[in-house]
Parts: C-alpha cells; structure tokens; sequence
C-alpha cells in the first residue's frame, strides 16, 4: 500500500489522518467470509441466494455511503450471490427496503460494522423484523444475519498497517501486558478519589485498596487477573451490548494492590470511554436532535411526557447520570452521561412508532 491520508501540526502536536478502515483490504475479506460461512451453514448455492451488506451512512455526507456500496460492488463481481444490495442505517434505501429490492428464497445481511452494539444487537436486527433471532423466516423467505466485519482479533492488524502507512511512529510488538496499554484520561481522577477514600463506588463497582469488584460482592468466588478474562466475564456470556446497563455481572474480583493505574485500566474495562465521558461538555438533546438528518430526526416530534418516559426506560437502567437535561433520577455513582446515546435515541424512535401505531 502506498503512503495516503494527511499529516498536520497542531498546538504543537502531530495529527496523523489515516484512510479509513473501511479502505484496508481485511475488511473485504471479512465480508466475503461472512458470506462463504453463512452459505456453508445454509447449505445453499449462489442461485438462491441474496446478500444485503449493511452500512450506517449519514444524509449529512455523501461520501459516507461509497465504502458500503464498495464492497456490494465487489461481492457482485465475484458470482458469490445471485442478488447483492447495499442497504443503510441511515441513509436510504432503508434496511427494511431489502424485501422489495431481493427476490430469492434465502438472504444473507452483513452487518458492516466494526463492533457489537446497539446499532448491529437492536437496530439493524429490528428494521429487518428479526427480533433478537440470527435466522428467521420473514415473508417467506429464509433471513440469515451474520456477525460484524469488524469483531475479529486480526482487526487490529488492519489497524497497525494502516497507522504505519502514515508514519505514525509506533513501537516494536511486543508479548506483555495489556495493563499498561490504557490512555491517561481520568487517570488524575482515579489517583484522587483513592487518596481520599479506602472505598469508593463508581458505577456498579466498588473500588477498594486492596481490589475492584462488584458494589454488592462481599464474597466473590472468582478472583481475575487478566483484563480480557475480566472483559469476557461481564460484556460476552451474555453479551451486553451497553457496558454501562446495571446488569453487572456479580461473583469476581480483581487485585489492583492499591495501584491507580489498575484501577482506571479496570473501570476503563468495564465500563469503556466513560471516565472520558464523565469529564466531557456537556450537550442538550435539543443540540443532539439538532445535527440529525437521517432516522433519528425524527425524535424532535417527541413531547414532553415521552421524552420523561424514554429518560426512565433507558436511563433508569444505566449507570450514568444523564446531564444532559432535566431529569427524575439522581445517581451518585461518579459517571456522567454527556450526551444522549444511540441506546436512548432508538428508544425514542420506538416509542414514537408504538404512538403512531396505538
């Protein structure tokens, strides 16, 4: 790969803009897998097959649309489906649109996303009318959804050839320790509450000096030493695709032995970019409503009374505290929500529909 993206200097630092992942080969390979595995499973050939690769997109750029559309091009080139379609989140045509755009009996969605959440666990699998199912059989035809592009390991290989097509001046692999590969971001919080507290409870986690483990844990049965242990203990059986719902699961621990950097690499674990989030600026759902010009736009048409009911459904099951606005639950749990999420603003649409509908 040639030397592409720009490099500028800022306040001193150096900004690497590299292309995009979508750009980087693995991805297209991943597709492809996808498929293959898919029809292996199924046991079907490309002449009862469609495919539909779904992207997110966004009205507000164009240009955010081509990598998507890309990859149905090159899956079509290859023979591998009958049918191949792009479909978005976010743009049109809509993912429900899938059922006028194929024809053939079975259909193949690929979610191309990079992780697990919300977007590809609750609102793609709902315009498709899945609910919650990997395979289901809607107007007659066999839908199969498939896993992300993006959740294998070997992403991150992608990621590494990428930043060094740049330049970006990184350090030699090596074998250690993920403890040590956590940013700073609310390190100095982290240092000052355990200064001032032999305890203290952030989110659903009691921080102790001795261990992090679940706030109402006294006995935990397990006891963790590794973060990706940690990680497929809370996040993956089952997966929870919100990392800050108050579905924490109970019965571990994890020494730290007084060490603040365990302890943020631990909260960071379990509940990602929160600590980030927590000393963000705070934004208005009106200010968030406002940049929207693909589905969510819709949710400006909420009253009062809805938006109240939305901010209990969703918030009330979160550990965050919601400061973005007006709002009846008050948390002393150190985690601020800046800013309404993808969960709360899929909720809001859901909400506007079930009205639309009674």
């Amino acid at each position: 790969m040639g030397l592409t993206g720009t490099i500028t200097r800022r306040n001193g630092r150096t900004i690497r803009y590299a292309r995009t992942l979508s750009e980087h080969p693995y991805l297209g390979q991943m597709v492809r897998q996808r498929i293959e595995d898919a029809m292996r499973l199924l046991n079907i050939i490309p002449e009862q097959t469609a495919v539909a690769i779904v992207g997110h997109s966004t009205r507000r750029n164009p240009e955010s649309r081509k990598a998507t559309e890309a990859q149905a091009a090159a899956i079509r080139q290859t023979g591998l489906a009958g049918e191949v379609v792009a479909v978005y989140l976010d743009d049109t045509p809509a993912i429900a649109d899938v059922y006028h755009m194929t024809h053939l009996p079975t259909l193949i969605v690929v979610p191309y996303f990079l992780a697990n959440g919300s977007h590809t666990t609750i609102d793609v699998p709902r315009e498709l009318g899945l609910d919650g199912q990997q395979q289901a059989v809607i107007n007659g035809r066999n839908v199969y959804y498939t896993q992300p592009v993006g959740v294998e390991d070997d992403l991150r290989g992608a990621i590494i050839e990428l930043a060094q097509e740049i330049g970006a001046p990184l350090k030699p692999l090596r074998k250690g320790s993920c403890w040590d590969c956590f940013p700073s971001v609310g390190l100095n919080h982290v240092e000052a509450w355990m200064s001032n507290n032999d305890t203290f409870v952030i989110g659903q986690l009691r921080v102790t000096r001795d261990d992090v483990r679940h706030v109402d844990d006294d006995r935990p049965t397990e006891t963790l030493t590794e973060l990706d242990a940690l990680r497929r203990k809370i996040r993956e059986n089952p997966f929870r695709p919100l990392a800050t719902s108050t579905d924490l699961p109970r019965g571990w621990r994890v020494p730290t032995q007084g060490d603040a950097r365990c302890v943020q690499a631990i909260i960071e674990t379990v509940y990602p970019a929160a600590l980030g989030n927590t000393l963000a600026n705070t934004g208005s759902l009106q200010s968030l409503i406002a940049r929207q010009s693909g589905r969510y736009r819709d949710v400006a048409q909420l009253d009062d009374n809805q938006r109240a009911d939305v901010v209990k459904q969703v918030c009330g099951t979160c550990v965050r505290q919601p400061v973005w606005g007006n709002t009846i639950h008050s948390k002393d749990t150190l985690l601020d929500c800046p800013e309404p999420c993808d969960f709360w603003l899929s909720a809001a649409l859901k909400t506007l529909k079930d009205g639309a509908e009674a």
